[in-house]
């Protein structure tokens, strides 16, 4: 199984991005990962994809900027007392116990006094929007984040569908459901790479996909594929009375304000 993002390597912290069809450099790479990530974020949690110098620092550096901007640290005396609107009396156990296993200064700073608890436990209904991220790189006991790359990869393509008055479009588990006029297309993107001249390599999802579509669980079968130099134009395989296409998907379009400098 494919892991992206960042884990801790002796004393640093190795970082595990996604690489693919023309996006070479580091911050393209991060920046792409970012884009993918922002799926799984609530519209405050996500980032800010326009802020290109955001991308030229660490993956932990971006995830913990964006943890800091919720609190208020800047000014520990605001000019102003301001009213308490919300108590997040469950998110801030959370928070203190982030806080306290971080390497950043002012989170350290913050939680000096607080007790690590090796034995918390993770709740379910947070609702301070930092938790959002917080739980993508920290288990409860140590900072880390190592998530399932094909998973975000159909997450990715399923959020890219265009959406249509007439058109009917679904996640379920590792497939996307597409209807139209009557017509079930499944997609299954799958985050390995493909050489035309060896589809044996893939010869199990082919035979797969070619049984999902003889006993009528679809009529369309599209096997979805990151775009390689190798792999630029679609493939079509014949099976006995069946035919499914191959895919490739590109990531291009997260460099469209930087073409040059990510199309090495």
């Amino acid at each position: 199984m494919s892991k992206i993002g960042f884990t801790k390597y002796k004393d640093t912290t190795k970082e595990i991005l996604p690489k693919t069809y023309k996006v070479n450099e580091i911050t393209c790479q991060r920046k792409m990962f970012c884009t993918m990530i922002n799926q799984y974020l609530s519209t405050q949690s996500q980032f800010n994809l326009k802020d290109e110098k955001l991308f030229d620092k660490s993956l932990l550096h971006i995830f913990e900027a964006k943890i800091l901007s919720f609190f208020q640290f800047d000014k520990f005396k605001p000019q102003k007392s301001q009213p308490i609107v919300k108590i997040f009396a469950h998110d801030s156990l959370l928070i203190n116990q982030y806080f306290k296993q971080s390497t950043h200064p002012k989170m350290h700073y913050l939680t000096r006094s607080i007790y690590f608890n090796p034995e918390f436990k993770m709740l379910l209904g947070y609702a301070h929007p930092s938790i959002d991220l917080i739980q993508l790189i920290f288990n409860g006991k140590k900072v880390e984040m190592m998530l399932d790359l094909n998973e975000i990869f159909t997450r990715t393509v399923y959020s890219r569908i265009k959406k249509e008055r007439d058109k009917s479009i679904t996640l379920d588990n590792e497939y996307i459901h597409i209807t139209q006029r009557g017509v079930t297309t499944r997609l299954h993107p799958r985050w390995k790479h493909i050489h035309p001249k060896n589809l044996q390599e893939r010869q199990e999802e082919i035979n797969n996909a070619f049984t999902q579509l003889k006993n009528k669980e679809c009529d369309q079968c599209y096997l979805v594929y990151p775009k390689t130099e190798e792999f630029k134009r679609h493939i079509s395989v014949k099976g006995e009375s069946q035919e499914l296409k191959m895919i490739p998907y590109s990531f291009t379009f997260i460099n469209r304000q930087e073409k040059r400098k990510c199309k090495k």
